[in-house]
């Protein structure tokens, strides 16, 4: 091997855990909605973890396959209106915060490293400010087009969508 190979071939190795660390960057998205209802009768809805399919509209139908109710460690499967599956685990569950955490369990994934958090707060007039959260990475290999601005406008609409979803079903005392 020629000195230029080498150096070519040190120069790529070293190059590896920069491309790793940079696929492996967190990214977030944070949605926020206000809405006319008392902050009891908008957690009857978002905090059924899961009853989702009942407001969010990228959701076919969705169940809970372990624990048979809201709380720590429950798993939730959802069907997608694209026909996929997942499974989503219930990390943290607070009635009293009216706040929830849960990540991808299993199934058909569209991020790794996935933590979402949802959070309501009573407003003025009693009525709710609710916020969205989520923390992930993109997949190690993930779909043709899927860059990191593509995953976090993804994530971004199904969240301002599901956020608008819930407001009117709030609102409409359903």
């Amino acid at each position: 091997m020629n000195r230029r190979t080498v150096v070519t071939m040190i120069a790529a190795l070293l190059a590896l855990p920069a491309l790793a660390m940079a696929q492996d960057k967190e990214l977030s998205t944070t949605q926020t909605i206000h809405i006319k209802a008392a902050p009891d009768a908008v957690w009857a809805l978002a905090g059924d973890f899961g009853g989702v399919a009942r407001w969010l509209s990228t959701i076919e139908s969705s169940r809970l396959v372990l624990k048979s109710k809201n709380e720590e460690g429950a798993i939730r499967e959802l069907l997608r209106m694209n026909g996929t599956r997942v499974q989503e685990k219930l990390l943290e569950y607070d009635p009293g915060r009216m706040t929830l955490t849960y990540t991808y369990a299993d199934g058909k994934v569209i991020a790794k490293d996935y933590f979402a958090t949802m959070t309501l707060k009573a407003a003025d007039n009693g009525e709710t400010d609710v916020v969205w959260v989520g923390r992930f990475k993109l997949l190690d290999n993930p779909p043709e087009g899927q860059d990191e601005a593509a995953l976090v406008n993804l994530y971004a609409g199904i969240y301002q969508k599901g956020l608008a979803m819930l407001k009117a079903k709030a609102e409409a005392g359903e």
